[in-house]
């Protein structure tokens, strides 16, 4: 049963929950407080009542219970997601209640962002961010809905993919010191990622074969921790074959410069530890690009490994599980226009099939013709 009390010239609503639990929300008008227990009761009815005290938790409190669930995620994830909620999203939005955050404000805050200079790829992080933590809310039942259902997602500009040709590549890879120069041949031959290359070990390579086990990924955690852990996805676990070129200088490579025993780095550092990604940018990939005269981010190697696959006649199935994509539609719609010959090739084989059942067909009325 609910009703309405008056007190200090205020209204408490008070009624009971689906358990049978007696609770109260204070409102200033008689008529708010009519409404919201008209409110309570349909969404009782209809098994869709969430507790409207959860509401009330600030963004900030509920951040800490998201964060704890969040535990069985990855290390990575997790300091993702704690990073944007405590620089970015906490100090802009944290003192608002859980259930009552404005999809403007939203907004006004993706747009201050983007205003202040953040790159457009990191106001989507944020979004996506606050986007997961509202929505683990509605699963865990503390809200109704997502109010970023509601809030246009920031547009990211489409970064142009850079693919080098082959004497590009070969420029690029020889502009790299002794170190560093089998990383750049098998990161065109494979198309792995730079994740994956640095975190090869000697194991995963068998040149006898010419093959390259990848299973694992390296990242380096903001605390500095290097963190081992399986590729993006399952299809990322794949085996490449390598060309006898790159074989033959990984060869030389190891002999040098890897670290000994079947766990050991084929691509350390000087010091014997993983390789850093910003240390190699600035030190030694930016160097070997002002020298070789060839523009392009690490990544672009990857690209370059497809479209230089597509040039020597690779069907998309085969360049998919070479690159360890989820599905063959990842492949083609991010490479789909590297194969124009396609399309040419399905209408010469169409006017090759329709010729030959034309002529069937004459063929066969001529005969009919002279039978009967």
């Amino acid at each position: 049963m609910s009703y309405i009390q008056k007190r200090n010239g205020r209204y408490r609503a008070r009624y009971r929950d689906p358990l049978g639990r007696v609770t109260s929300t204070t409102f200033d008008h008689k008529a708010d407080a009519q409404r919201f227990l008209a409110e309570m009761e349909t969404d009782k009815h209809r098994g869709s009542w969430i507790d409207p005290r959860h509401g009330e938790v600030p963004l900030a409190q509920w951040s800490v219970e998201f964060l704890a669930l969040a535990r069985r995620l990855s290390p990575s994830t997790q300091e993702t997601y704690r990073r944007d909620l405590t620089k970015y999203v906490l100090p802009a939005l944290g003192a608002y209640r859980l259930g009552s955050i404005p999809a403007d404000a939203i907004e006004n805050w993706l747009n201050d962002e983007l205003e202040a200079g953040i790159a457009a790829s990191s106001v989507h992080r944020h979004y996506r961010t606050l986007r997961r933590v509202l929505q683990v809310a509605v699963d865990k039942q503390k809200i109704l809905n997502n109010p970023c259902d509601r809030v246009e997602a920031p547009r990211v500009p489409k970064r142009e993919m850079v693919f080098l040709d082959w004497g590009q590549a070969v420029d690029l890879a020889e502009a790299h010191s002794d170190r560093y120069r089998a990383l750049i041949y098998l990161a065109v031959d494979s198309g792995m990622r730079w994740s994956e290359l640095i975190g090869l070990r000697r194991s995963k390579l068998d040149l006898r074969v010419r093959k390259v086990r990848v299973t694992e990924q390296l990242v380096r955690l903001e605390t500095g921790e290097w963190l081992r852990k399986e590729p993006k996805t399952p299809a990322s676990v794949r085996s490449i074959t390598l060309s006898s070129v790159t074989a033959g200088i990984l060869a030389r490579h190891l002999e040098r410069f890897a670290a000994p025993g079947p766990d050991g780095l084929v691509f350390p550092n000087a010091a014997g530890n993983p390789i850093a990604a910003a240390s190699f940018w600035n030190n030694h990939f930016a160097r070997a690009q002002r020298a070789s005269g060839v523009s392009c981010r690490f990544h672009d190697l990857r690209h370059s490994s497809v479209a230089l696959a597509i040039a020597a006649g690779a069907h998309p199935k085969a360049i998919q599980a070479r690159m360890g994509h989820s599905s063959i539609n990842v492949t083609l719609d991010r490479y789909g226009h590297l194969f124009p010959e396609l399309d040419e090739a399905i209408a010469a084989s169409f006017s090759d099939q329709l010729s030959a059942a034309r002529s069937h067909r004459e063929s066969r009325v001529v005969h009919a013709a002279f039978g009967a």
